[in-house]
């Protein structure tokens, strides 16, 4: 294993390990939302204003800015140490923070003139609802911005955790704070705004903390045209567009599906989070692990070690996440059932969340390569050519959307995602490597890892097919059996597919077994990198 590749294997470690709890607690919070509000109108009206503090998030938070901070940031502290690297923290963190204190101010504003307009209905809820959720927009930014400044540390665990915050007060607020609010839907999903704005004041101040221990002291020097500032801006802002594209694309795809009904808005969430579980645990964690370390070795002119560095990363995506498609696409009925089906979510919130599921699944590995392919252009500077394509593949999947939306409902909106997801991956593949000289050697184990793979997946294919077929036959329906339609086809599956890969040479098999060996030897992985 490369030198780079052991820095990423180390990252990913120490990140899974805590994206894996905070997805874990997002899988629980899910049940119990499908228990409590199922896929009625009133979930439907919060996911959609939800959607308003995911997109500045995504703006000036941990997507575009801390994307395009990262590489700058890790510059400044291996040429002049922590005192420059945090001397711009300050600056960044001053400016970020008048401007989204003043965008939040003028969106509640404008929400709650907006909503003042309109009869009483679910787009009046959905605008009250978007206007209570903006103070959060301040928190979660800054959150998801020092997220990535932690990373350049090393630190990866404990950020990764904050979203269990978030979680824990998402359960609350359903459980005990709905009740007692009051007897109607739409009255009571205000408790999640409640539990929303209670996490967003604990993350951050996790996230403080958690600085203050690397040595950082806060100072407020708004600097507007530091040298530092306008060498981020000229990162930040293409990539805040490129950012800005994604978010308009799910907020188009949830007003699309809002035009179908609350039904399809709701199921579209519940698959979401499904396929979004091993792209969080996996994408999220190596992506987050290898921006540093490509970053440094763009910085040293180091572009063999950076291309390898990247393929090290996507040949292990592709490895831990074509197992989950197949998955999916086999068992996400018994999935669903087994995670959602009880309170008021009913078989017939079954079908249409499958439905839904069956069209995303596919687009797994395109999700998860396409945050790894970003972080190769972030680390080179390049933070237009995403941009690019990203506008590209929105008016691909608008147009799909509304081109699809009536033969299909639901699964045309998933299948207009997936398609433009796949495009995205393929012209970002093509022009980033057309960009820089690949090394043959890593090119060709890329290859060769995809053909072992594809062989694997087969088998697993047959052995998943099998085992659930005898299950149906002969195991009693119930919750033992619901566990065991999952649990045992998946076993098997997947140790089938282990089997093959590592009959077959994989390299991915023995990097992983000889990281978490490493991990099991060292009582746990560090959060060193």
């Amino acid at each position: 294993m490369s030198a780079s590749g052991s820095k990423i294997s180390r990252g990913f470690a120490a990140a899974s390990s805590g994206i894996l709890g905070s997805r874990v607690s997002g899988l629980v919070r899910d049940m119990v939302f499908g228990a409590f509000w199922g896929t009625s109108d009133a979930l439907g009206a919060f996911l959609v204003a939800f959607t308003v503090p995911n997109l500045v998030r995504s703006l000036l938070g941990e997507g575009a800015l801390s994307e395009g901070f990262v590489p700058l940031f890790n510059e400044r502290l291996a040429k002049g140490g922590k005192a420059s690297a945090f001397a711009i923290l300050c600056n960044v963190l001053s400016v970020v923070s008048l401007l989204l204190a003043a965008l939040v101010v003028v969106g509640v504003i404008g929400c709650v003139i907006a909503s003042m307009l309109l009869e009483p209905g679910l787009a009046r809820l959905t605008l009250r609802l978007a206007a209570a959720l903006l103070p959060y927009t301040f928190f979660i930014c800054l959150v998801g911005f020092l997220t990535g400044v932690l990373n350049s540390f090393g630190r990866f665990s404990l950020p990764f955790l904050a979203p269990v915050i978030l979680n824990v007060m998402f359960i609350v607020a359903t459980m005990w704070l709905a009740p007692l609010i009051g007897t109607e839907q739409r009255v009571q999903i205000f408790a999640l705004v409640i539990g929303v704005m209670l996490a967003g004041i604990l993350q951050l101040l996790a996230m403080g903390w958690l600085l203050h221990r690397q040595g950082f002291r806060f100072r407020f020097v708004p600097r507007w045209r530091s040298e530092g500032m306008h060498e981020l801006w000229a990162l930040v802002l293409p990539a805040c567009f490129g950012a800005a594209i994604y978010q308009v694309n799910v907020l188009c795809d949830r007003v699309v599906a809002g035009w179908l009904g609350g039904y399809a808005v709701t199921s579209l969430y519940y698959s979401e989070r499904l396929i979004f579980l091993p792209i969080g645990i996996f994408a999220v964690a190596l992506s987050a692990a290898c921006l540093p370390v490509m970053s440094r070795a763009s910085a040293e002119a180091d572009v063999s070690g950076m291309v390898s560095a990247l393929l090290y990363a996507v040949r292990h995506i592709l490895f831990l996440t074509l197992p989950c498609v197949l998955i999916f696409m086999l068992l996400g009925r018994e999935v669903i059932a087994l995670i959602f089906e009880r309170g008021s979510f009913t078989s017939e919130s079954t079908e249409h969340t499958l439905a839904a599921l069956l069209f995303y699944a596919p687009g797994i590995p395109a999700f998860a390569a396409a945050k790894i392919l970003r972080a190769g252009f972030f680390s080179r500077k390049n933070t237009r050519s995403p941009v690019r394509i990203a506008a590209l593949c929105m008016v691909l999947n608008l147009i799909l959307n509304l081109a699809l939306m009536g033969p299909l409902q639901q699964r045309g909106l998933a299948l207009a995602t997936v398609a433009s997801a796949w495009l995205n991956v393929i012209l970002l593949t093509l022009i980033f490597f057309r960009s820089v000289q690949t090394p043959a050697l890593d090119l060709a184990r890329l290859v060769k890892s995809l053909l072992r793979q594809a062989l694997a997946l087969c088998v697993m294919g047959v052995a998943v097919w099998s085992s659930r077929t005898w299950l149906v036959d002969h195991v009693e329906p119930g919750l033992l059996g619901q566990i065991l339609h999952v649990a045992v086809p998946a076993g098997v599956g997947g140790a089938a597919f282990l089997a093959v890969a590592w009959w077959s040479g994989s390299d991915e098999c023995r990097e992983l077994r000889a990281l978490f060996a490493r991990k099991l030897s060292k009582g746990g992985a560090g959060d060193t990198v």
